[in-house]
């Protein structure tokens, strides 16, 4: 209970004047980005352990006091270490009347921040359409899409009344086009329906945890053999691996990366991914100008 998490090289400041996307992965699902003046952040968990218990890893790659701009926040779903209520509670206190972007079902677990609370609809979304509604914010567009996962908070409300509220998230801006998958799992026909219906650039998506990394089905997550394929399916330019590396869940907390990377390496059909793959370091942060 005395140990703390290794500590990381962090950015001075991680918003930039002359930028078309960047990427600053923060750690576990946590990442900052950049598109042109906006600047956003993904499922922020600044936590130093998960629910309380499991030690953090590695500390988190952001410098908070650095950073001086926030447009938007994303709350994918309300799992404790995708919805943190301290985590947000500071970024309330240092931007206030931010945006916060979450979808139908988590505002049943939201604290009255000092945030201006905007929810989606994705009742399309699931087994449906795939794509939910649209909302514009800060000239943004933003639109819920398909995420196997489910929601609720503390397992009873996700199995008893089988609470809802996750999704991925499309971000379009000016002549980009970003992609979170939140948590998902893998789904043969959704993700290729997203492929068809937006031009991705960037997307980042998650590789764990897993078992057996290499292998199908582990139906929540995708495992890093399922995250290539996902990223196949959207047809994005790039891809940044995320949701691994803060927490040792059933092996070593990299053995997403490891086996992702020796699937890149040794199998003909992901050969081609390698220079579109872009793994980062905690901390790193990765620019397209």
């Amino acid at each position: 209970i005395f140990d703390e998490p290794k500590k990381v090289k962090k950015i001075g400041n991680p918003v930039h004047d002359s930028v078309k996307v960047s990427v600053l992965w923060a750690g576990h699902s946590t990442s900052l980005v950049q598109i042109y003046d906006k600047v956003i952040l993904f499922d922020p968990f600044f936590n130093k352990r998960f629910s309380g218990l499991l030690l953090r890893r590695t500390e988190l790659g952001l410098n908070l006091d650095s950073l001086k701009q926030l447009d938007a926040i994303f709350v994918s779903h309300s799992h404790f270490d995708h919805l943190s209520y301290s985590s947000l509670n500071l970024l309330a206190d240092k931007f206030p009347k931010t945006k916060l972007i979450f979808p139908e079902g988590v505002e049943n677990y939201l604290p009255d921040y000092n945030l201006d609370m905007i929810r989606v609809d994705k009742s399309d979304t699931k087994f449906k359409n795939f794509v939910g509604k649209s909302v514009f914010v800060n000239d943004m567009k933003i639109t819920p899409v398909f995420a196997y996962h489910t929601a609720g908070r503390y397992g009873f409300d996700t199995y008893t009344w089988r609470e809802e509220g996750a999704t991925g998230f499309i971000i379009e801006y000016k002549d980009v086009c970003f992609y979170y998958a939140g948590d998902t799992g893998y789904h043969d026909k959704a993700f290729k329906v997203i492929g068809e219906k937006f031009n991705i650039g960037v997307s980042l998506i998650p590789i764990g945890p897993c078992r057996n990394c290499d292998s199908l089905g582990f139906k929540y997550h995708t495992s890093s053999i399922e995250a290539l394929e996902l990223f196949k399916d959207i047809k994005a330019q790039y891809m940044i691996p995320v949701h691994y590396g803060a927490a040792r869940y059933f092996t070593d907390e990299n053995k997403p990366l490891y086996v992702m990377n020796e699937l890149i390496d040794s199998l003909t059909a992901y050969r081609d991914l390698r220079e579109k793959v872009i793994p980062l370091k905690v901390g790193e942060q990765k620019i397209w100008k």
